[in-house]
């Protein structure tokens, strides 16, 4: 899917994928704030926020986070339900030019890695890579079932991250229930 391919979807329905009703979603955000632990996390970033269900969820165990999503009908949604958060930075662009350039201790990645080709994936790892430090979580989640509309599926990118040589899985517990539907890794930059 293309940037405008998401903006069309947001025009189409404020809420596409069902962030705020879903059975799917609120048990994939218990699993991942879990994951996130209690904090507080100094300085988090999460990639692809959409409307910012999730980020509401995660923005009071964060001192600062910053969100970033490249749907412009997203990101306003987002800035309306995260106007009473000040300590949230939400950010209209592509991932990962538009990643503020600041050092992370937490990186949340929830169904969005598998939307970006070889390329830019690779280009968003080394960025991430140059804004952590021995320490930082990556956290990341996404949905199993594979798409046309995805260069990788959710095996893959999750196949990828751990075998970066800076990244360890630092999960040593099953899936939490209904996992079947997405895979969730926690993994510590090295």
């Amino acid at each position: 899917m293309t940037q405008a391919d998401f903006e069309a979807r947001y025009r189409e329905h404020p809420d596409p994928w069902g962030y705020e009703t879903s059975a799917y979603e609120r048990e994939k955000y218990e699993a991942t704030l879990a994951a996130c632990g209690p904090g507080p996390h100094r300085s988090a970033i999460e990639l692809g926020s959409s409307v910012g269900v999730f980020s509401a969820l995660l923005a009071p165990r964060c001192r600062l986070l910053v969100t970033v999503d490249a749907a412009p009908t997203a990101v306003a949604s987002a800035r309306r339900r995260l106007a009473g958060s000040p300590n949230v930075t939400t950010i209209l662009g592509s991932i990962p030019e538009a990643v503020p350039r600041r050092d992370y201790d937490l990186v949340v990645a929830s169904e969005i890695l598998y939307y970006l080709d070889g390329p830019r994936l690779q280009d968003a790892l080394d960025v991430l890579r140059g804004l952590t430090r021995p320490g930082a979580m990556f956290v990341a989640v996404h949905w199993r079932p594979s798409g046309p509309e995805r260069p990788f599926a959710a095996s893959q990118v999750h196949a990828r991250l751990r075998a970066l040589p800076w990244l360890t899985s630092t999960r040593n517990r099953p899936d939490p229930p209904g996992a079947r539907d997405y895979l969730l890794d926690v993994l510590e930059r090295r």
